[in-house]
Parts: C-alpha cells; sequence; structure tokens
C-alpha cells in the first residue's frame, strides 16, 4: 500500500523522466559563458587588395561569433583597449601668418588641416560599449559606454533561442557599426536543433573611397553616399574567391545576421529554396519553401536547406546593386 510519501517521490520520479524525455533543462544544466570583448583599431581586409582601418572586437570583422544555450547566463566583459594615437595637426592660420601667404597657399595649408583632423578622429581613442540584441536588461546599465583603457562586465541570461546581433551602441551608431563593431550571437535551444553543416554570415557594408589600396572611411560617407562595398562576413566577393563546400544532399543549417549600418539583404541562393526559414532564428513559427527572404538591418534568421546536386550554387543578396558590390558567393556541392 502506497503512503503520501511514498506517492510523492513516485510523482516526482515521473515528472523528472518526462523532463529528461523532452530535454527540459533545469538550472543544474545551465551554464555561464564568459565572452571577453576588447574593442580595438586594426586593419583588415574588406576587398581583395583593399585594407581599412577599421574599429573592432578582437581585431576581427564581423566579431567572433558567440554561443549559448537557452537557460545560460551569458557574461559580458568589454575592455577599451582604444587609446587612439598622438597625432598632431596644424593650427589654424593667424591673421599675420594668412597675409603672409598666397591664396592658393592658404587653400592649401587649410585643405591639409581638414584632412589631418578628419584623420585625427579615426585614430583618436574614443569610448565604446556593446550591445546584445539577445538581452532582456537595462541598457542604461549594462550597455553604457566605455572610456579607453576601463571596462565592464555585465550578464543577462539567454531566454530565448534564436540568431542575434550584437554591435557597439555608443553614438554615433551609424560610424560605430559602419567601421566594423558588430557580431553574431547564437542561442541554442535547450532540446538540440537536428544535425546538419552549420553556416555563419553576417552581411554588412562599407563606405567610402579607396586610394592605393586603403578604403577611406568616413562618418559623413555613411550619411550621404552609397556603400563602396557589400559584403559577406567582412570582405566582398569573400565566397566567390573561396566557396564554401557542401555535401550532395546534405541538411544545410546557414544563420544569418544583417549587420547593417542601413542596407536590407534580400538573401536567396540560385538553384535552390529554403525548406524553412525561422525569423530571428524563432523555432516556434518557422515559414516553408521560402525562395528569398529579406533581413533588415539589426535583424537575423536561420535559414534550412539541401543543395540536389553536384554544382557550384551562387548565394546572393537579391538586390542586384549590391550583390554587384561583393554581396556574392558560393556553395560548392559534391
Amino acid at each position: 500500500m502506497f503512503t503520501q510519501g511514498m506517492w510523492g517521490k513516485l510523482l516526482a520520479g515521473m515528472l523528472c523522466a518526462v523532463f529528461a524525455a523532452f530535454g527540459i533543462a533545469g538550472t543544474a544544466t545551465a551554464k555561464v559563458v564568459k565572452v571577453d570583448l576588447d574593442a580595438r583599431i586594426t586593419n583588415v581586409e574588406v576587398a581583395p587588395g583593399v585594407k581599412m582601418r577599421a574599429w573592432t572586437f578582437n581585431d576581427s570583422v564581423p566579431a567572433p561569433v558567440v554561443r549559448a544555450t537557452v537557460g545560460d547566463t551569458v557574461e559580458v566583459t568589454l575592455t577599451n583597449s582604444d587609446m587612439g594615437s598622438q597625432m598632431k595637426c596644424p593650427k589654424s592660420l593667424s591673421k599675420k601668418q594668412k597675409k603672409r601667404k598666397s591664396k592658393k597657399q592658404v587653400r592649401k595649408y587649410n585643405k591639409k588641416r581638414k584632412n589631418c583632423i578628419a584623420k585625427k578622429h579615426q585614430h583618436m581613442g574614443m569610448a565604446h560599449s556593446v550591445d546584445f540584441h539577445a538581452a532582456k536588461i537595462a541598457p542604461d546599465k549594462a550597455f553604457r559606454s566605455v572610456l579607453p583603457g576601463d571596462s565592464i562586465t555585465f550578464s543577462f541570461e539567454a531566454k530565448k533561442a534564436g540568431v542575434f546581433m550584437y554591435h557597439c551602441g555608443t553614438g554615433p551608431m551609424l560610424e560605430h557599426i559602419g567601421m566594423g563593431m558588430y557580431g553574431m550571437i547564437v542561442i541554442d535551444p535547450v532540446v538540440p536543433r537536428p544535425a546538419a553543416k552549420e553556416i555563419f554570415i553576417v552581411q554588412s557594408e562599407f563606405y567610402g573611397k579607396v586610394k592605393n589600396g586603403w578604403l577611406k572611411s568616413s562618418y559623413e560617407a555613411m550619411q550621404t553616399e552609397p556603400p563602396k562595398y557589400v559584403t559577406f562576413n567582412g570582405t566582398a566577393m569573400k565566397y566567390a574567391n573561396d566557396p564554401i563546400e557542401v555535401g550532395v544532399g546534405e541538411p544545410v543549417r546557414l544563420y544569418f545576421v544583417d549587420a547593417g549600418p542601413s542596407i536590407f539583404s534580400s538573401f536567396h541562393v540560385v538553384g535552390s529554396w529554403f525548406d524553412e526559414y525561422q525569423h530571428d532564428g524563432n523555432i516556434d513559427e518557422p515559414l516553408h519553401d521560402v525562395s528569398t527572404q529579406v533581413i533588415g538591418p539589426g535583424g537575423g534568421g536561420v535559414f534550412e536547406f539541401t543543395l540536389p546536386e553536384a554544382g557550384r550554387y551562387p548565394f546572393v543578396t537579391h538586390s542586384m546593386l549590391d550583390m554587384d558590390k561583393g554581396a556574392v558567393g558560393f556553395f560548392q556541392a559534391g
């Protein structure tokens, strides 16, 4: 005969079995995922033979992929190592100095000074921050700007499975993101997704003019000009020159973020369609049999697909103007 205590133990055992069967995580399975980000200036390649002096997290554009599971605590430490340089620019000419020079000399001097000031801005130490779209947290505390030489640590619980952007949130955000300060975070569901080949792609664009193999980017160009390059994972034509190998019929899971800062993506794989698309990686509301999917700046998604036979399959943003600026690559099947 069962006593009340015995019934309690039996019920608890049954619940544990059910939780285990359905992969329901308790606090014992959750872990702390430590993320160390270092803000600093680094030279990166943005197109074949073209470099840029970028503002980065951990010396790369995009920044490293962060990965956690629902229930984990993500502990972020941001260190600002952007100490800048000690560049000195010419001072404004006095009235006496102007009188001693011709108008042409004055114009040349003023232009040199203006260019130096613009360049100094690109090289000066400045505040940075990091904003995680996967977090539910007070941004004025966790995402606050950090001065050069300082650091900040904050944490948040990974509550929602998906794929999200993280980026510098210090103003002007257009400039900080446009200079390269962004990355991807993937939050896995407690019940793992089915096995598949996983690919991670961040689309973004770069602005400015190229001179002597260097892209001279500027806030003004980001505000007033179309992008010079639109890229997948930081370099124009990156996967056109180095295709991604995929098995024929192999399940492929592509995690995608549009980092912008301003251009939408219209993602498409030529010769196939997406068996499933999950907006922001939301596993509860998938779309099926999608040919082309629009993702806005700051957004993300998960694409599930296969390639039916051996061959080379282009993947692009179907905005042709942006594709021609570098947002094109290939999957090599077989």
